[in-house]
């Protein structure tokens, strides 16, 4: 397995369990500025293997992503981490969490996706590359979405596995996850508890406010 050096945004004083902060498909880790900026924690906000400034890649999957940050974690000697997944990023989280679960205190996975249980995939249309050059890796798009939505049991067989306490937040209607699906999801890992915040997909961006009424006083319990 090929590691990518994640390129990142490090903010706060050393101390205590670290933040990590893991932005969705096509996005950058300043998306994470304004939540960051309320709280007083050391956080770092990654940037996923070819998107921003972290290194473009010859393979792109959850997997290697989850991986990429299990080697950050190990390289700075951190025990413990705290961690916030949008869609992508939530999808990764939940891979770390599930391995390595004694990694992992407390996790918020917002509109994180979940696989169907079993066949068939659910049909992905390709992307047309845009004309306009993107600050990210085109070449993710499509195998990230398609592994996002291809049947797999043992993912859901695998959320018991995680004992990070967890928050799932669900956009509400207007999100791209239907809510009784992160519901379930929140049922089944045994220490999470499920909200909704009705703004659609991105809570953090276009509900800062209450996005940070909720997760941040859940991350910042028993923190220091």
């Amino acid at each position: 397995m090929s590691i990518v050096e994640l390129a990142y945004v490090e903010r706060g004083v050393p101390g205590g369990v670290p933040l990590l902060l893991l932005h969705g498909l096509s996005d950058r880790p300043a998306t994470w500025d304004t939540f960051i900026s309320g709280l007083d924690r050391h956080t770092f906000a990654l940037a996923a293997r070819g998107h921003d400034r972290s290194p473009r890649a010859a393979e792109y999957n959850v997997d290697l992503m989850a991986a990429d940050v299990v080697a950050f974690i190990k390289e700075r000697g951190f025990d413990q981490v705290d961690l916030v997944g949008h869609s992508m990023g939530g999808a990764t989280a939940i891979r770390i969490a599930r391995e390595h679960p004694a990694l992992v205190r407390r996790m918020v996975l917002e509109e994180a996706p979940a696989p169907p249980r079993r066949p068939p995939a659910v049909h992905v249309d390709s992307f047309p590359e845009p004309d306009e050059p993107v600050d990210f890796d085109w070449r993710v798009v499509d195998p990230i979405r398609r592994g996002l939505r291809a049947p797999d049991p043992e993912w859901w067989d695998r959320l018991p596995a995680i004992t990070a306490t967890t928050l799932v937040l669900s956009g509400g209607e207007t999100g791209l996850i239907p809510p009784a699906l992160l519901a379930e999801v929140a049922e089944i890992i045994p220490d999470a508890k499920f909200a909704i915040i009705d703004v659609g997909h991105c809570i953090h961006d276009d509900a800062p406010e209450a996005f940070a009424s909720v997760a941040g006083p859940f991350l910042d319990s028993d923190a220091n």
